[in-house]
């Protein structure tokens, strides 16, 4: 193909270029997209942009995961995918994407978080990539093992903390407390289903959480990309509550062994995925699984993102935007970068 495609290149000095590469052809196995819309994800992607030193190479030049867009090439041995469909793939911040579909039999040898789905065609281009973030959150939840009537805090009311709070809903929690800093983010969360706002800027959380539920939270998620949350998280659990640590949380966290860990017989749980992309007799729940369900979600109903999408910005216009989101003050959650 001669026409050029466009990405976006990630500078060491937090600068962001355009750039062209030309367009492959497809080959046997191989379906090229036509990227509408790419969304940023809050906790990986802000993490490689906000602790990249302000020289030396950056740990990623290219950024995003996240995509929903048309299959515009195919090639002779594609019969999963025609000219046309609608998909959402692990796309970078670019105008196209080539995926190899026997990639995942590879074991995601083009990216750890490899995959390509079709979209249904109700679910708006806009939300449709964060299908990704469901899974994210779904996982979190699952690890959790939640309960009907189980009482759940979230710390971190972002785009991946709502969806915790709406899935924990869907899940029969209750009550599910909201913990967040900011005010707006807490009227979402009321939106999102949260039974109770704690506004952690104004009071104590683990104190308005005890008050809430009495022996405190018996499942707490952590969906803040902050290790200093790690602490109050184990404070505000019940006895024998689980901590399933749904952020990406970078750095250390000092925490309290005795005290809160062991006397209370805490369990901490991290959730990354990793080696999830099949499902096992063991773990049934594979990515692609948990991104079914959240689409089938998302087309009933029962998890809403129109609230939650806060910005759809021309690609042109990412430098601004990455630039507003490192600082704090800015009232963003979903966003989301137009490629049409």
């Amino acid at each position: 193909m001669s026409t050029a495609g466009r990405r976006l290149v990630f500078r060491s000095d937090r600068r962001i270029d355009v750039e062209p590469f030309e367009l492959p052809d497809p080959g046997p196995r191989q379906v090229l997209v036509r990227n509408e819309f790419t969304q940023v994800s809050a906790g990986t992607e802000m993490n490689f942009f906000r602790l990249n030193p302000e020289s030396g190479p950056l740990a990623r030049d290219q950024l995003g995961y996240m995509a929903v867009g048309e299959v515009v090439a195919a090639g002779g041995a594609v019969a999963e995918y025609a000219i046309g469909d609608r998909v959402v793939t692990n796309s970078l911040h670019q105008s196209h994407w080539l995926v190899d579909l026997d990639a995942e039999a590879r074991g995601g040898a083009q990216s750890p978080f490899w995959y390509i789905d079709r979209l249904d065609p109700s679910i708006p281009g806009e939300q449709g990539g964060f299908v990704t973030l469901g899974d994210v959150a779904l996982h979190g939840l699952r690890r959790a093992q939640p309960q009907i009537d189980q009482s759940a805090a979230v710390i971190g009311c972002g785009l991946v903390g709502q969806l915790v709070i709406q899935l924990a809903r869907i899940a029969g929690m209750h009550p599910v407390v909201a913990i967040d800093l900011v005010a707006r983010r807490l009227e979402r969360a009321r939106i999102s289903g949260a039974t109770h706002l704690v506004d952690s800027a104004a009071s104590d959380p683990v104190a308005a959480v005890r008050a809430i539920t009495g022996d405190g939270a018996e499942a707490v998620f952590p969906c803040a990309p902050v290790p200093s949350t790690l602490q109050p998280a184990l404070e505000m659990a019940a006895k024998r509550g689980t901590v399933s640590l749904v952020a990406s949380i970078p750095g250390v966290a000092g925490i309290r062994l005795q005290d809160e860990l062991l006397r209370r017989e805490l369990t901490v749980i991290g959730t990354y995925e990793a080696d999830m992309d099949a499902p096992s007799v063991y773990w049934p729940w594979s990515r692609a699984r948990n991104r079914r369900a959240v689409q089938r979600l998302m087309v009933e109903g029962a998890i809403r993102l129109d609230h939650l999408i806060t910005h759809v910005v021309p690609y042109t216009e990412a430098e601004a935007m990455f630039a507003a989101m490192h600082h704090p003050g800015t009232d963003w959650m979903g966003v989301v970068l137009d490629w049409r």
